[in-house]
């Protein structure tokens, strides 16, 4: 079962704002590992697409080309982080110093536009402009079964409780949607892990533990798998670089250091692991209620009617 990740919500959240757009090779991981997502989202077949939420959307480039795919469908992106939220939103200044564009502000007024659309309500939503907005992961304001895919790349090893956030998908997502996810497995940056300060390092959980989440919260049919790549670096500082980014903190092993030596591999080169976890499942058509109920309805079998009546 998901373990709680020993992470602190304030501490992600000032990290993100410091970092709210990944560089170099950590952006192009994302980008990879979007990419992955899509080819398995290829294989399952979701209609009706009206509101596609990213939890954990950063900067946004997911809801850019999930638009794509899903012309005409509402395109929602929520991150704990404001300023990266305001990246997203293409404020200016937004990536620089405080002082530019106001990313609270900015993203104070798509919420409460988003409130006044009323997601999950009676009133249609028109598919405009993507939406972004603040919010915590394990509370999502949002009506239940009001999504009808929940998609989230490399964001749920940042969730201090991973199986609340599992079970928040759950509830928004209507019957019949799907969620698609990933995340950083247990052997991600292993040759790093044992110098890194236990606070703040999130504790990554095995794919295992992500599918057992899965069905415990109510999920159907929950497909996990992994994919193990190897970085391979020159520079060290590179390197270093790369892992702070990675991992959002400024704190990562420096070059030189008893652990940037460790990334060394047999042929001098230098290597950091990436353990990478995929998880895609379904809302049932009947889904389970918060209390672990599932409701059963019964019609009424009509009496055959008497001759002569």
């Amino acid at each position: 079962m998901l373990k709680p990740s020993g992470l602190d919500r304030a501490t992600v959240r000032a990290r993100f704002n410091a970092h709210p757009t990944p560089r170099d090779r950590a952006d192009f991981l994302y980008r990879e590992v979007e990419r992955r997502m899509l080819e398995r989202l290829d294989l399952v077949k979701l209609d009706p697409v009206k509101r596609v939420l990213d939890v954990g959307c950063g900067p946004g480039q997911s809801l850019a080309t999930l638009a794509v795919r899903y012309p005409g469908a509402w395109m929602i992106g929520t991150d704990c982080a404001e300023r990266a939220l305001a990246v997203a939103a293409g404020a200016p200044g937004a990536e620089g110093a405080p002082g530019g564009a106001s990313p609270a502000r900015l993203v104070e007024g798509a919420r409460r536009l988003f409130q006044r659309l009323g997601v999950g309500g009676s009133q249609p939503l028109p598919a405009t402009q993507p939406i972004w907005f603040a919010a915590d992961a394990h509370a999502l304001p949002l009506a239940g079964d009001s999504i009808d895919m929940v998609w989230s790349n490399l964001a749920a090893h940042w969730f201090d409780d991973p199986l609340a956030a599992v079970a928040e998908w759950h509830r928004v997502i209507r019957p019949g949607g799907l969620l698609m996810f990933s995340a950083f497995g247990v052997d991600t940056l292993k040759e790093l892990r044992p110098a890194t300060p236990e606070p703040g390092w999130p504790s990554l959980q095995d794919m295992h533990d992500w599918g057992d989440a899965l069905a415990s919260t109510g999920f159907a049919d929950p497909v996990m798998d992994v994919e193990r790549l190897t970085l391979t670096y020159e520079d060290p500082a590179r390197l270093a670089e790369d892992a702070r980014r990675l991992l959002a903190r400024d704190d990562a092993p420096e070059p030189g250091s008893t652990a940037a030596r460790a990334a060394h591999d047999a042929s001098g080169g230098l290597r950091l692991s990436i353990e990478l976890v995929y998880g895609h499942a379904w809302c049932p058509a009947v889904k389970r209620r918060a209390d672990g109920l599932a409701p059963i309805h019964f019609q009424p079998r009509r009496r055959p009617m008497e001759p002569g009546l």
